[in-house]
């Protein structure tokens, strides 16, 4: 899980970079649309095998990892739905010829 978390926190960091760097068209579009996607699918993949750890405790609203799954799911579906931030991805690696 520690490995998946810092993969997304870089890819975060590199979009963020970019974007403070006031990088324009395919790079930060494509960047920042792939930190969004990976990085809410790992919260949900993280939260959702720490809240099996915790078996019954992890569903108890006394516990954080409750509340930090159901924020995880909700980053999958604010600003743009996984699938949307894939097609993003998808359309500036074909737009830019990277993926001929």
């Amino acid at each position: 899980m520690a490995i998946e978390i810092e993969a997304a926190r870089a890819l975060a960091y590199k979009s963020a970079a970019m974007m403070d760097a006031k990088v324009k068209g395919i790079p930060v579009q494509m960047f920042s649309s792939m930190a969004k996607y990976y990085a809410s699918d790992i919260a949900m993949k993280v939260t959702t095998e720490v809240v099996q750890m915790m078996q019954w405790n992890g569903l108890v609203r006394d516990f954080p990892a409750e509340r930090m799954m159901r924020d995880a799911k909700v980053l999958q579906i604010y600003e743009g739905t996984n699938q949307i931030q894939r097609m993003v991805v998808s359309h500036t690696l074909m737009k830019s010829g990277i993926a001929r």
